[in-house]
């Protein structure tokens, strides 16, 4: 477009049609449903993640008068006879057979930031996956999308501007009430997974925050950057893990994230100038621990190599990396697929897919990898959650004894 009189038009013109592509792309990937809705599983695959035999759940589903079958019901058939599994009737086997994974007595739900100020590290990539994985592992998650862009929101099925409002937002509930964020959580399609979503309304979150005239600092009795720590403590006990996807800034709503976090899982791409952009990000978070008043300790601080191309220069970049953050950086590392953009393509991800478009191998590898990534910060989790219950069992038994 050159010499445009009239920009406003044009722009408008240019979003309703994206708008329109982006519906009719979602509306397609979810046929032939209305909503999206999550893949099936066959009964290999659901027999280990159920941790049981195929032979003894073909046996407790067959069997006349089934404790299984009276508690659960029947088990669907495709139009072909083969059994099939949702993650819904995946979860009800495991609380069947005991089998789901409980966090331990006296731990709390994690709240984790995915977060580097820069875009293009995969951020969004890491934290949607991450917390389908952990739905998938039958942990009870909560999704926060703090970015604008909406990432997060459009691949759970919701286009930011058509069904999302302002009031769906964290916007109002960080300004005025942080006790409404329970109103802003919704379900997703995939059970066990649930989100509060984001669009471009998060950007006056952003501006108004830091305005002590708009912020209602003197109603509320919260510092601006406190807002979030606060409206998650009326809900996060319905949850083992609690994510945020961090827009690409040191805005407000990062700085919630940051402030709210037990923990950050901090995405780096293995090339110099993301390298370069880490020991940036790494001085400002010095600076916002050392003098903003923070009192929250951390957990754990955790980085993953994203976007891992597996070329030379790709490999030399992660040496560096490993070398400076030591321990700190995860073993596995996310490989740069072409199979999460096809997913993405498709308004899904790696997890949601059925049947692979492409290679079937090449589908394999990338699963592969991702779970790898994946169940290495839920490894973080779990001895997180058990370093918590040992201290509150100690806590416990230091008491006894001091009344005795």
């Amino acid at each position: 477009m050159e010499n445009v009189g009239n920009p406003a038009e044009l722009f408008h013109r240019f979003a309703g049609t994206a708008a329109k592509f982006l519906l009719q792309i979602r509306d397609e990937a979810a046929s032939p449903y209305k909503t999206k809705v999550m893949r099936t599983y066959g009964i290999e695959t659901a027999a280990k993640m159920v941790g049981r035999s195929t032979t003894l759940i073909r046996k407790l589903e067959d069997e006349e008068d089934s404790p299984l079958v009276k508690a659960v019901g029947p088990t669907p058939r495709d139009a072909n006879g083969n059994r099939y599994y949702t993650l819904a009737r995946v979860n009800q086997y495991r609380d069947y057979f005991g089998t789901r994974y409980k966090r331990p007595a006296g731990s709390r739900p994690i709240r984790c930031a995915v977060v580097i100020f820069k875009g293009g590290a995969a951020k969004s990539t890491t934290v949607i996956h991450l917390a389908q994985r952990c739905a998938i592992d039958g942990l009870r998650v909560l999704l926060l999308d703090l970015d604008p862009q909406a990432t997060t929101t459009n691949l759970h099925g919701l286009h930011p501007s058509i069904d999302v409002l302002e009031e769906d937002t964290l916007t109002d509930a960080l300004i005025e009430n942080p006790g409404a964020i329970v109103s802003r959580i919704r379900p997703t399609h995939i059970d066990g997974l649930d989100l509060i979503a984001g669009n471009l309304y998060l950007q006056n979150a952003d501006l108004i925050l830091p305005n002590a005239k708009a912020n209602n600092q003197d109603t509320l009795g919260l510092n601006p950057i406190e807002r979030l720590d606060a409206a998650l403590r009326t809900v996060e006990d319905q949850y083992d893990l609690i994510l945020f996807d961090c827009g690409p800034n040191l805005g407000s709503l990062v700085l919630n994230a940051v402030v709210a976090a037990d923990g950050l899982l901090v995405t780096i791409p293995p090339m110099m100038n993301d390298f370069a952009s880490s020991a940036l990000f790494f001085e400002n978070m010095n600076s916002l621990y050392a003098h903003s008043g923070i009192r929250r300790q951390l957990e754990f601080v955790k980085i993953l190599i994203t976007r891992h191309t597996e070329t030379k220069e790709a490999k030399d970049a992660e040496a560096l990396i490993r070398v400076s953050y030591g321990d700190a950086v995860l073993g596995p590392y996310m490989v740069d697929s072409v199979e999460v953009e096809r997913a993405f393509n498709q308004m899904g991800t790696v997890y949601e897919v059925q049947r692979p478009r492409g290679s079937p191998d090449a589908y394999k590898r990338a699963l592969e990898a991702l779970d790898a990534t994946n169940l290495a910060a839920i490894e973080v989790f779990k001895r997180t959650w058990q370093r918590q219950a040992d201290a509150a069992a100690a806590a416990a038994g230091a008491a006894v004894t001091a009344e005795a």
